[in-house]
C-alpha cells in the first residue's frame, strides 16, 4: 500500500476538513483485531505472534501506529493526517509496547514480572497528556505534533499501569493458539477462555485436533 507523504497529508486532511469526511480517508486496512477487551492490551497486540522468536511486527512505521490510534479510538481522524506530517521515531513506542506485553505475561504467569519493566512503563506513565478535544459530546486525545509519540507514551502507559492494579488483572489471558500470544481480558464464567478470536486460532485448533483425530483412517 502507498504510504501518504507530508505534503499529500496536509492537503488530505484540508480537504477532508472542508468536506467533513476526513474519516473516510484514513486507508482502511485494518492494523489488528481488537478483540484484547482493553486498550493496553490491544496495543500489546500490534505483533503477530507475539511468543515467536520473531515475532510479526504490525507496526513497522509511523502511519501504521497512527492508524491503529485513529482504530481503536485513540486519536481521532483530524490527528492521524495532522501527525501523519510529523512522523516521529518508534524506538519509544516499540519498547513500551514490549514492556506493557512483558508484565501483563508475568501477570498471566506465563513470565516472572520484570522490576525494570514496571519501571519503564511508570517513566512513560508520567509525561504530560496530550490536550483534550469534544465532538458530539465525546473527547478527544489531540497530541501536539512535537509531542505525539511521548504524549500517546503517556496515555498508553497509564492505561497499562491503571488495567495492572485493578480487580481485572487477573482475568489477563493469553492465547493458546501456539505462539500467537495475544492478550485479552477473560470475561467468561470460570475463565475458560482459550483463544484469541474463536474464529482465528480457535478455529485453526479445532481443524488440527480434526485431522488428528481422522488421520490414518
Amino acid at each position: 500500500m502507498a504510504r501518504t507523504g507530508p505534503k499529500a497529508a496536509v492537503t488530505a486532511v484540508k480537504r477532508a476538513q472542508s468536506r467533513g469526511t476526513a474519516e473516510t480517508l484514513i486507508p482502511r486496512e485494518l492494523i489488528a483485531h481488537q478483540v484484547g477487551g482493553h486498550l493496553a492490551l490491544d496495543f500489546c497486540n500490534t505483533a503477530g505472534e507475539h511468543l515467536a522468536p520473531q515475532f510479526d511486527e504490525l507496526l513497522p512505521d509511523w502511519e501504521s501506529f497512527l492508524r491503529w490510534a485513529a482504530q481503536v479510538g485513540l486519536v481521532g481522524p483530524e490527528s492521524y493526517f495532522e501527525l501523519l506530517s510529523h512522523p516521529e521515531p518508534l524506538d519509544e513506542i516499540i519498547r513500551l509496547r514490549e514492556a506493557i506485553y512483558r508484565v501483563a505475561l508475568g501477570i498471566s504467569g506465563e513470565l516472572r514480572i520484570s522490576k525494570s519493566n514496571v519501571d519503564f512503563i511508570r517513566e512513560r506513565a508520567n509525561a504530560l497528556r496530550p490536550e483534550i478535544e469534544f465532538h458530539d459530546n465525546a473527547g478527544r486525545w489531540c497530541p501536539a505534533p512535537s509531542l505525539a509519540s511521548e504524549q500517546l507514551c503517556g496515555v498508553l502507559g497509564a492505561e497499562a499501569l491503571s488495567l495492572f492494579c485493578s480487580p481485572k488483572a487477573s482475568r489477563i489471558g493469553v492465547c493458546d493458539g501456539g505462539n500467537c500470544g495475544w492478550l485479552f481480558l477473560d470475561e467468561s464464567r470460570g475463565k475458560r477462555r482459550r483463544w484469541c478470536d474463536m474464529n482465528d486460532c480457535g478455529s485453526r485448533a479445532k481443524a488440527r485436533r480434526y485431522y488428528e483425530k481422522h488421520k490414518g483412517s
